[in-house]
């Protein structure tokens, strides 16, 4: 395959968690099947064929070799200073990069290789580099909790899928005004998130039972005890994504 023809990949997200889900649900079937009763062995082995469906669909909703497009929320001029603060393999940020012409993004990320089997900057960097926009980019080590950068330093803000992964409205406020504090004043905040509702339980990695989702309405809550003003609520499949100023 020559440059021009590879594809970037940006991880399978929670492949380590869906893994260990379905293999423990068909190990313990199979004992039971083999030991006990077939039929509830059968039955002891749905959730493991759960996880195979929900996982399957999470790469539909998630395609590992594709950006995350987020113009329609966005909507940059093309000049600002970006930050995509849990930016894992570069997903968001060079789906980000792609709209800028002499602006930048920069994407932080701590590099769990939990959570994105291979994550590294280094990685993150031959997407972007795949993707022809390697010049627009920069990945550095960032705690969300205290990002290494001054305060009303972007232009705009965003993050996708970082907030749900800590598990009480302590946490996801305390992540929340960090970014708010790193964003200029008048400045643009989009998240997207996973928002609770049947279809996110149905379709999503079985991980997702493991956390506390807020429903929209406790996601607007959030950011406004944030400071965050006039929020608007973009619907997706499986999420949504808000787009708010810093007054």
């Amino acid at each position: 395959m020559s440059k021009n023809e590879e594809k970037p990949f940006y991880g399978f997200v929670a492949l380590r968690g869906f893994v260990l889900t379905a293999g423990i649900f068909f190990i313990i079937g199979f004992i039971v099947a083999l030991f006990y009763s077939i039929l509830l062995g059968f039955l002891l082995t749905l959730p493991g064929l759960y996880a195979i469906f929900s996982y399957t669909t999470t790469l539909y909703f998630v395609n590992p070799t594709k950006t995350l497009d987020q113009s329609d929320v966005l909507k940059l001029k093309g000049n600002e200073l970006v930050l995509d603060c849990g930016c894992g393999l570069g997903r968001a940020t060079v789906g980000i990069a792609k709209q800028l012409t002499t602006g930048k993004v920069i994407g932080t990320d701590i590099w769990d290789t939990v959570e994105i089997p291979g994550n590294s900057p280094e990685r993150a960097y031959k997407n972007a580099e795949i993707e022809g926009v390697k010049d627009k980019v920069e990945f550095r080590n960032g705690d969300a909790f205290n990002l290494p950068f001054d305060d009303e330093y972007f232009d705009v803000v965003a993050c996708a899928g970082l907030i749900t992964s800590f598990h009480n409205d302590e946490l996801k406020l305390k992540v929340m005004k960090e970014l708010y504090r790193v964003l200029k004043s008048k400045g643009t905040f989009v998240m997207r998130e996973p928002i609770k509702h049947l279809k996110t339980l149905i379709f999503l990695s079985p991980t997702i039972f493991f956390m506390r989702l807020p429903s929209k309405n406790q996601w607007q809550s959030l950011l406004e005890k944030t400071g965050f003003k006039n929020i608007e609520y973009f619907p997706h499949r499986v999420a949504g994504s808000f787009r708010m100023k810093k007054v």
